[in-house]
């Protein structure tokens, strides 16, 4: 009956501290799974916020585009009208000059 009894309690001993390590193993597993759901759930956050930031972005690019075009046109348009006063000018300086000679 000793060995019987002895034997039942290395039994008993062996079961309980195999229960207490799988039950500490299922509960890391379930932390570090928590742990990957709210990692994989921030990374698809951080994607999401990465392409509105690269739309935004383009957006912006775009209308500076736009505007580089714009002031582009009107420089070439008022160079023209310059060009055109000047050889306006010119004609007009060389009429005075042609009337005072006569």
């Amino acid at each position: 009956m000793q060995i019987g009894f002895g034997a039942l309690v290395s039994l008993l001993s062996a079961v309980v501290g195999a229960l207490t390590v799988w039950f500490s193993l299922k509960n890391k597993v379930e932390i570090q799974q928590v742990i990957l759901r709210n990692l994989t759930v921030d990374m698809e956050e951080i994607k999401t916020n990465r392409k509105e930031g690269q739309a935004t972005m383009h957006k912006r690019i775009d209308v500076l585009k736009g505007q580089v075009e714009l002031n582009r046109e009107k420089s070439n348009e008022s160079l023209s009208d310059i060009k055109t006063e000047m050889k306006d000018m010119e004609l007009r300086i060389i009429q005075a000059i042609h009337d005072i000679k006569k």
